[in-house]
């Protein structure tokens, strides 16, 4: 995405080079509760790990004597356990990526991914920008 956004930010100040350190761009942070569910399945995948490979010990470590269910359940299906985890996981860290690529000029939105669905091509960015300069043009011109 910054590759994307440095190549757009490099086009747009060789057509207006009035643009020339007025082009900047900033990452969109994801919903709280987004970041915190992430933040819940790594830890879920981490502790997850632990216990595949030192369940018994670390039952022991903590003076636990009789082995849960859950634990010989996970021991025994491995393999299962470590997918579900691992998807998971992936799926609450895909929710920290917004697919926002926004792209203003003097306050008006002239391209949303957001809204298109889809990446800007170079030329609909600069007619956005060639728009909103001839509607300001228009708007201040003597009558």
């Amino acid at each position: 995405m910054k590759r994307n956004y440095l190549e757009l930010q490099h086009h747009l100040i060789s057509r207006f080079p009035d643009l020339q350190n007025r082009v900047s761009g900033s990452i969109d942070q994801p919903a709280e509760v987004f970041v915190m569910l992430a933040n819940i399945t790594n830890l879920l995948q981490i502790l997850g790990m632990a216990f595949f490979i030192f369940g018994d010990s670390l039952l022991k470590t903590f003076g636990i004597s009789s082995k849960p269910k859950w634990l010989s359940f996970v021991q025994d299906n491995k393999m299962m356990c470590f997918i579900g985890l691992f998807m998971l996981n992936n799926m609450a860290n895909s929710n920290l990526s917004t697919g926002a690529f926004e792209v203003e000029y003097n306050g008006i939105v002239v391209w949303s991914k957001l809204e298109t669905g889809r990446m800007p091509s170079v030329m609909g960015v600069v007619q956005g920008i060639e728009n909103v300069r001839r509607q300001y043009a228009a708007s201040v011109a003597p009558m």
